[in-house]
């Protein structure tokens, strides 16, 4: 969490300085190029998920040269990743001009700008198979201590470069050479640590994999691709659909605010990510009615943290914005509050979606994700026009309720063991319709706030955090998974006097 925490006040000091020595078209331009990346790495989706499920079986085995089969088949895997990534980002690096309203910047600047952010990319490609290894391992402790240590060094970098010189290249040179390093070393750790699997791959002395094996390992990838596709749409293409429809202008508003909603849900996705690893063991390894506990217990408490952020996103995002970017940058007060709303429904899967990458669903789930994208990507295209960001926004929330809240959760109840699906969407429309309510409530309270500085900002979202949280509390009070963590809690409260 400390690490957490660090990145998150490097991150907005970067975005500070580039807000206070760029202008809004580079801010922009750096939000449009980010989801562009991320839109091109369609050839990895979900691939680095479905290795993981992969891997779970024949690690907890002891299956040694299986695992080594499977580590060379998706070295290879991800060779074709970067071939199929790079070609397409340099097909798309001269068409630039064209996916930008009114654009002031040259496609010689463009080009070379895109192209930095793509070879950062495809650098972290090559040590992907080794990062999945580890994470089936359950010992991506060590991908986060790495990644932090050389993200540390990146943005104090980036925010010297950017104050001092005002350079948007010098940016991008610092965050190449970052994750080269980063990745670089990551893959040297991981080959340090295995070598009995790893020395093997590199002699290619490795065994083949059984072809009934090689086609399951297919199937489980074009699965966990069809099921990423309606993710990317999602949150790789609004970026592209503003620039082109709207401007650059309307990209740097809107990055502000996805990067305070991104950045504060990255913190409790660290928080829960050891969820997913666990999850694979769990179903190879406990009852179903065990399993069915664990999941309404992490229910509740992915619903408290998505309560908790819901809270302060939509009281205090705006007023926060205008204190730290200035006025200029603010968005409408409905605007934020659906994307506040965005958040909490995308929030609000994080504990079927994790069952589902834990258990390997991805096939079942192909269809879906299809649906999804162009149900997103069609109403944005029909509503940016004449409602700019609140079109995109709106295109987003449909996609989320029509498909994603529905769709996944029957799936995942008619393949596993975690009882009846009715029992769940009491529990869910509970527990979110409760986060809606308080979304417009923060959201309308906002709008009677007057001028504040930065600490009574905090001071009142602190108080409503305590206020909400003391209804959530008594409100659920009796629950099974509230007496599980309060006995939890009082557990931990013991040790500490104990120990002192």
């Amino acid at each position: 969490m400390v690490t957490q925490l660090i990145g998150l006040v490097l991150k907005f000091g970067v975005q500070t300085a580039f807000i206070r020595s760029l202008s809004e078209d580079y801010l922009g331009l750096n939000g449009l190029f980010t989801n562009l990346v991320s839109f091109l790495s369609f050839a990895d989706l979900g691939i680095g998920t479905a290795i993981t499920v992969g891997l779970y079986q024949p690690i907890a085995r002891g299956q040694v040269t299986v695992v080594q089969a499977l580590m060379a088949f998706y070295q290879r895997l991800y060779r074709v990743i970067i071939l199929v990534m790079a070609g397409t980002g340099l097909a798309i690096a001269p068409l630039l001009p064209l996916l930008i309203k009114d654009t002031s910047f040259k496609p010689g600047q463009l080009a070379l700008w895109f192209l930095g952010y793509l070879l950062m990319t495809l650098a972290t490609y090559f040590s992907a198979h080794q990062r999945s290894l580890l994470m089936a391992m359950q010992q991506d402790y060590l991908t986060v201590r790495n990644d932090f240590g050389f993200k540390v060094i990146q943005q104090v970098a980036q925010i010297i470069i950017l104050v001092q010189w005002q350079s948007f290249l010098g940016f991008l040179v610092i965050q190449l050479v970052m994750a080269i390093c980063s990745n670089w070393r990551l893959s040297r750790m991981a080959r340090k640590r295995h070598p009995e699997i790893f020395l093997l791959v590199a002699d290619q002395e490795h065994p083949k994999l059984a072809a009934a094996r090689r086609h399951e390992i297919r199937q489980t990838i074009v699965g966990a691709i069809a099921n990423k596709i309606g993710a990317v749409v999602i949150f790789s293409t609004d970026n592209l659909v503003l620039a082109m429809w709207v401007g650059l202008t309307a990209v740097a508003k809107y990055a502000n605010y996805l990067l305070i909603v991104q950045s504060i849900s990255a913190i409790f996705a660290q928080v829960m990510g050891s969820v997913v690893s666990s999850i694979g063991h769990l179903h190879a390894t406990a009852t179903p009615q065990h399993q069915q506990r664990i999941f309404y217990r992490l229910l509740y408490l992915n619903t408290g943290v998505n309560l908790m952020v819901s809270v302060g996103l939509s009281f205090a995002m705006s007023r926060f914005i205008v204190i730290w970017a200035g006025p200029e940058y603010r968005l409408a007060t409905l605007v934020t509050m659906l994307i506040v709303l965005n958040y909490s429904l995308s929030q609000s899967r994080y504990v079927v979606t994790s069952f589902i990458s834990g258990l390997g669903c991805f096939w079942a789930l192909r269809w879906k994700a299809i649906v999804e994208a162009g149900v997103n990507i069609g109403l944005s295209l029909l509503l940016v026009g004449q409602y700019g960001i609140l079109g995109v926004v709106l295109g987003t929330l449909v996609s989320h309720v029509l498909i994603n809240l529905v769709w996944e959760p029957a799936l995942l109840f008619r393949v596993g063991t975690l009882g009846p699906l009715r029992q769940y969407l009491v529990a869910y429309l509970k527990y979110e319709g409760l986060i809606v309510v308080v979304i417009g409530v923060m959201s309308w309270l906002s709008t009677k706030v007057g001028t504040v500085t930065i600490a009574q900002l905090a001071g009142l979202t602190l108080g409503l955090e305590v206020v909400i949280g003391g209804l959530f509390v008594a409100m659920t009070c009796r629950s099974p998974a509230f007496q599980y963590f309060k006995g939890l809690l009082i557990k931990a409260v013991k040790r500490v006097f104990q120990a002192a």
